[in-house]
């Protein structure tokens, strides 16, 4: 399929630039890009609310890692159910 887009100048002379040393060309780029960014994973959760679930004292991730993630994925599950 063909499809016209709009790139601003400095982004499109970047991106063919990066072509070039990759050796390939401009729309091999542009396919590759949209290739990995459709197939990467959608993160999951919202960093502010992951960094709120801890509280307490201060810890140390590896004596304390399991129990921390146990209270997440806790945390997690409640906000999911309710």
């Amino acid at each position: 399929m063909r499809t016209v887009i709009t790139i601003p100048d400095q982004i499109h002379a970047k991106a063919k630039q990066r072509a070039a040393e990759l050796g390939i060309s401009f729309a091999e780029f542009a396919r590759r890009l949209l290739e990995k960014e459709l197939e990467t994973p959608t993160p999951q959760g919202d960093i502010e609310a992951i960094c709120g679930m801890v509280s307490g004292s201060p810890f140390d991730m590896a004596r304390d890692g399991n129990e921390i993630a146990a209270e997440a994925a806790h945390w997690l599950s409640s906000e999911e159910s309710g």
